[in-house]
């Protein structure tokens, strides 16, 4: 008698069902959701759980590149790109890797290396997840997206609630400062905002056919709008201008609408701003604690230290740079980076690596543009408006890219992740960008493998030990010494 291996089945689900769930995309999305959210190591730092968490976000889209067909569809979508994007990526992380070699402690620059092959990698395989879907997932994008703002919304409207109705029971007022939680820097959140900002009203235009649904859908960004205006942070503000800019000038008449709808949310987070941040705390007579920028709004707050230090080392080391990450390895008493992408990139790893990767992040955003600007008139209303929103995400953080750390902190180098694959997935491939099934396969693998070996490499002496190793840094260096983050939240590395 032969046996057969039982099979469970669910009317109307098909067998195939599981299998060709965007796998990758849905691990990105709960980790995005969870980030701002939820505190994944309560024992360490904000940052330091966020990068745990993000390791173990990369950990898992590794195994499931072992799924039949997933590294095969990524491989596809690296053959698809312009063949010069793909040379230039190529040559500027070979050079990063001699750079790795080359510096004071190469441990910690092929740890960069490694980390920035795998946030690639994690590029395509969401962008193969998006070209298998289609438009269908854009809107499930926008949902992950106002559902992470509501949460975080949430829990501001309860800290704010505890401060005005238990605060003055225990003789505290009203900080601002306290609405603001999960991360370690408010401009930290300020890198969220700038990414997330140009999709949250977009439920609103799409689906706000009711009053009640009004409402309830402009209740979220509105809440945003207040906490950008009450940070403080200049990059974001100068981020969602940009972000409106090219919007408003490649869009088209979709974008200008957009524009018209994020004035609006600017104007309704201002009158949220006056009646409960300024208003409601003077009403009830409590001390007040604010973040006002007007005093200083042109000061570069010593980011011109930074700027120089590293235009310093772009000449003292043309070539090669100082290595990837070792900016943070000589103190500057500043930060452990430039707050600027591209310095970064040009010091840390050298003027050709660094003017190949400007190249390439100029040039998809170039391509993003013209994409944008030559669908303007085409497709629905509703895909249109989610191109200039993508659009203006990705030029606000490049535009805060220049002046903060959006490429070194875990979250905003996760959500960028996300987005860049999103805008790859949604441009045409590249002509004569086919590469063999096998050959591709094998070439993606043996990449992830060397780019996973040196992550673990570079982060396996600290990992059990963060706590012990920032609590001997402060003992050596005084307890009131600031920690200024990198790869982790002591971002020194030659500690």
């Amino acid at each position: 008698m032969s046996s057969k291996p039982l099979i469970f089945e669910f009317p109307g689900i098909r067998r195939d069902f599981l299998h060709q769930l965007p796998w990758v995309t849905c691990v990105v999305a709960i980790f995005i959701f969870l980030a701002p959210n939820f505190d994944f190591a309560f024992m360490l730092a904000w940052h330091d759980g966020q990068r745990l968490a993000q390791l173990i976000l990369l950990a898992v889209v590794l195994l499931m590149l072992a799924v039949a067909g997933t590294a095969t569809s990524v491989a596809a979508v690296w053959a698809g790109l312009p063949r010069a994007i793909r040379y230039a990526l190529l040559t500027a992380f070979a050079l990063g890797v001699m750079s790795s070699f080359a510096a004071a402690l190469p441990r910690w620059a092929l740890l960069e290396c490694g980390f920035f092959l795998l946030l690639i990698v994690l590029s395509l395989s969401i962008a193969a997840n998006r070209r298998a879907l289609g438009d269908r997932a854009d809107p499930l994008l926008v949902l992950l997206f106002f559902a992470t703002a509501s949460a975080y919304a949430f829990t501001t409207c309860s800290v704010y609630a505890a401060m005005l109705l238990v605060g003055p029971a225990y003789g505290q007022g009203f900080d601002i400062r306290e609405l603001y939680t999960s991360f370690s820097n408010i401009r930290f959140f300020g890198h969220i905002q700038t990414m997330l900002l140009p999709f949250l009203l977009l439920p609103a235009m799409w689906w706000g056919t009711t009053r009640a649904r009004r409402v309830l859908l402009w209740s979220v960004p509105a809440i945003w709008w207040m906490l950008v205006l009450g940070s403080g942070t200049r990059g974001t503000w100068a981020a969602l201008l940009a972000g409106v800019i090219a919007a408003a000038l490649v869009g088209g008449s979709a974008g200008r609408r957009w524009a018209k709808w994020q004035g609006a949310g600017l104007l309704c987070g201002l009158l949220c701003y006056g009646v409960f941040v300024v208003g409601i705390p003077q009403l009830l007579d409590l001390p007040a604690s604010f973040l006002h920028r007007t005093d200083d709004i042109m000061s570069l707050s010593l980011r011109e230290v930074l700027w120089s230090t590293g235009l310093a080392y772009i000449a003292q080391h043309p070539w090669l740079g100082v290595g990837p990450m070792h900016y943070a390895y000589w103190a500057t008493e500043v930060a452990a980076h430039p707050h600027n992408a591209l310095l970064q990139w040009l010091a840390e790893w050298g003027a050709p690596a660094g003017l190949l990767l400007t190249g390439v992040w100029a040039a998809g955003g170039i391509s993003l543009a013209a994409q944008v600007r030559r669908v303007a008139g085409q497709g629905n209303d509703q895909a249109r408006l989610f191109r200039v929103a993508l659009l203006a995400a990705l030029t606000g953080a490049s535009a805060q890219a220049m002046v903060d750390g959006v490429l070194v902190m875990p979250v905003s180098q996760t959500l960028l992740a996300l987005l860049v694959g999103w805008a790859i997935g949604m441009m045409p491939s590249a002509e004569g960008g086919r590469v063999g099934r096998r050959a591709g396969r094998l070439f993606l693998m043996l990449v992830v493998l060397c780019a996973a070996a040196a992550v673990a490499y570079g982060v396996a002496p600290e990992i059990d030990r963060l706590a012990e190793r920032q609590k001997n840094f402060l003992a050596a260096h005084g307890p009131d010494t600031r920690l200024f983050p990198r790869f982790w939240t002591l971002g020194w590395i030659n500690d």
